[in-house]
């Protein structure tokens, strides 16, 4: 019996531990680590999941910003204990978190991957959109998807880490 739940504070030093070993060295150093750098996980989008009380997988999200300012998400990692890969948690994961995201009122997620792999939960590849890394290692792996109809129209740009302190319930928040 599994379920998905939101990270807890409890949960950080595991989630960071299962996202090392899935990565290596592109944890914390590569594109999408520099993306995260300096930044936070997006309230209400870091999951884990918890197999008979053990925690066997995470997603986590970051906030991003796309050319001249445009607010995003940028998905990952998704990181699954070794011997529980190839039973669909990464896939579970990617779609509830998406869901929720869509339901919190975000409009882009991006991400650097596969895309034969993440084409279907419907990221298309960024650069015939123009959407670009600062730097060109992984360009090509740059995906976005639009969590809302026409987010993605017209957007253009590099994107960036977004570490501007946003207003949540009328109280500023880092």
């Amino acid at each position: 019996m599994f379920s998905i739940i939101e990270e807890r504070a409890s949960d950080h030093e595991t989630v960071v531990k299962l996202a090392r070993l899935s990565l290596g060295n592109r944890f914390t150093d590569s594109p999408a680590a520099r993306m995260r750098a300096g930044t936070t996980p997006v309230p209400g989008l870091s999951m884990i999941v918890l197999e008979n009380d053990k925690l066997v997988g995470t997603i986590r999200y970051w906030p991003i910003l796309i050319g001249a300012g445009t607010k995003a998400i940028q998905l990952g990692p998704v990181a699954i204990e070794p011997d529980h890969r190839g039973r669909g948690f990464s896939r579970i994961l990617i779609r509830y978190s998406l869901e929720r995201a869509q339901a919190l009122g975000h409009r882009i997620a991006v991400l650097i991957g596969n895309p034969a792999l993440y084409g279907r939960y419907g990221f298309e590849p960024a650069l015939p959109r123009d959407i670009v890394l600062p730097e060109t290692e992984d360009r090509d792996r740059l995906q976005v998807m639009a969590l809302a109809p026409g987010a993605l129209d017209g957007l253009s740009g590099a994107i960036r880490p977004d570490t501007i302190p946003s207003l949540t319930s009328n109280r500023l928040t880092a």
